[in-house]
């Protein structure tokens, strides 16, 4: 009897140190720097994978143009559709040093694809694959921010590649 209560206690400490941590369900709505506002739905379906859907209005031809003394930012808006696979890492390493993972905060790769709407009748847009690597933290119980890094790679009408850094910032629900 003692021996199978040891190796009860020992198969439940060995699930429990196996179960791992994953990607939540979850709605947001955010902003990114180009200042669009987009509703999207995160979906775990596997592991540490989802896949991420998002319809709104999205920046579109963001860019820094410098004078001799002088910065400014261009941005325009349109109505976009982006479909974004994401794979987290190190969350079951967040979990296990005791950091935050709710909201599915912690470090992600994905490849965003979007596609912007023109607003004339001349064509469908741009559509942009990017693979970027990002960072996503939750703080204040519904609120969370982004940062991602990687290249833009714009598929339509030419092809350009160039560099992107993002941040997005929004409420989950």
């Amino acid at each position: 009897m003692k021996r199978m209560i040891l190796s009860l206690v020992a198969l439940a400490a060995a699930l429990t140190m196996a179960a791992q941590v994953r990607p939540q369900n979850n709605h947001t709505v955010s902003t990114t720097l180009g200042l669009g506002l987009e509703y999207g739905f995160e979906w775990a379906f596997a592991g540490q994978a989802s896949v991420i859907g998002r319809i709104g209005y999205a920046s579109k031809g963001f860019t820094l143009n410098s004078a001799l003394d002088s910065f400014h930012w261009s941005s325009t808006l349109a109505p976009a559709v982006t479909l974004e696979p994401r794979y987290y890492f190190l969350m079951n390493w967040r979990d296990r040093h005791g950091k935050y993972t709710a909201g599915n905060s912690a470090e992600f790769f994905s490849v965003p694809t979007t596609l912007t709407l023109a607003k004339d009748a001349k064509g469908i847009g741009e559509l942009a694959v990017s693979p970027v690597l990002g960072v996503r933290r939750a703080f204040a119980t519904h609120w969370f921010h982004e940062f991602t890094a990687g290249a833009d790679l714009l598929c339509l009408p030419t092809f350009i590649v160039t560099p992107h850094v993002g941040y997005r910032i929004g409420f989950l629900f």
